[in-house]
């Protein structure tokens, strides 16, 4: 993973468009405000933002991922209406100020060989792929197999961008009710394409932390020289390295790392999953959002 080069700001932004595109799926675009911070924000596949909304009934700020950065400073979050702050945040209106601090974290590493990488999410943890992705399919390069599940075709919010930017054969989909793709799980999606599997050399996942300890070691089974990125999801209180709310054990050294200043994207072997040792403190994730919460 990459740390980024771009200085941090509190950038104040206007939201351009918040709308439904699932059950309880929002995607908002916001736009940076032109004159205020000397230049547009810029981020790589994988950082995060902390979104202060505007009201003073909470502490702390949001963070999300990025779904996309346009060149003009404009970006989109993918969210999931699930507790009071996301419930706020899905009534704002176009036009609305909002200020976010950013970019923060870690980022994916490029791709060496993308036509053979696995690209593996859950839920709304596909907005760093599809950032990833997009960004390949502007370089012309071969793409990735995306492996996605979620709950009920309705929990698929991004089907018609994420088929524009992998292609229709190249997007693998899985529902826990069957109602669209294979019925089941990410997981048995990866073992019926085991000859993709074990021909890739990357692979890169976000999603619920099940999910990804799983895919990990169903990847390693099958390709035990596979490098696999993940982008863990965990409360992040300030989001800048400031408190403890997110850290998580190592197995490559002996001090815990905070997934916010040295993640959120890891190399899966530098972790310790929760029933290996040391994790990321009890704390309400029913905030999190894609990537880093």
């Amino acid at each position: 993973m990459k740390q980024h080069p771009n200085p941090l700001y509190d950038y104040p932004c206007t939201v351009i468009e918040n709308k439904r595109v699932g059950k309880g799926l929002k995607l908002m675009r916001i736009r940076q405000v032109d004159g205020i911070i000397p230049q547009a924000f810029k981020c790589k596949p994988g950082q995060f933002v902390m979104v202060d909304l505007p009201t003073e009934q909470f502490f702390f700020r949001r963070p999300f991922s990025l779904l996309w950065v346009d060149a003009d400073g404009a970006m989109d979050l993918y969210y999931k209406v699930v507790g009071k702050g996301t419930t706020m945040m899905e009534a704002i209106k176009p036009g609305s100020p909002i200020k976010v601090l950013g970019p923060l974290g870690s980022s994916f590493t490029k791709p060496q060989d993308p036509g053979n990488a696995l690209f593996i999410g859950g839920g709304i943890g596909i907005a760093p792929l599809y950032f990833l992705g997009k960004k390949l399919q502007k370089q012309g390069v071969a793409m990735p197999r995306c492996f996605y599940g979620v709950r009920s075709q309705n929990e698929i919010g991004l089907l018609g961008e994420l088929k524009q930017v992998f292609g229709e054969n190249r997007i693998m989909i899985s529902t826990d009710d069957g109602s669209h793709g294979t019925h089941g799980n990410v997981c048995q999606i990866l073992s019926a394409e085991k000859e993709a599997v074990q021909q890739a050399k990357e692979a890169y996942i976000c999603g619920p932390t099940p999910m990804m300890q799983a895919s990990v070691n169903l990847l390693k089974s099958l390709n035990p020289n596979i490098r696999i990125e993940v982008s863990l999801e965990e409360h992040m209180p300030c989001g800048t390295g400031a408190c403890t709310g997110c850290v998580v054990g190592r197995r490559d050294q002996p001090l815990p790392s905070k997934v916010c200043l040295n993640g959120p994207v890891f190399e899966a072997g530098q972790i310790l999953w929760p029933d290996e040792g040391l994790c990321v403190s009890d704390l309400n994730h029913k905030e999190q959002v894609s990537c880093s919460l």
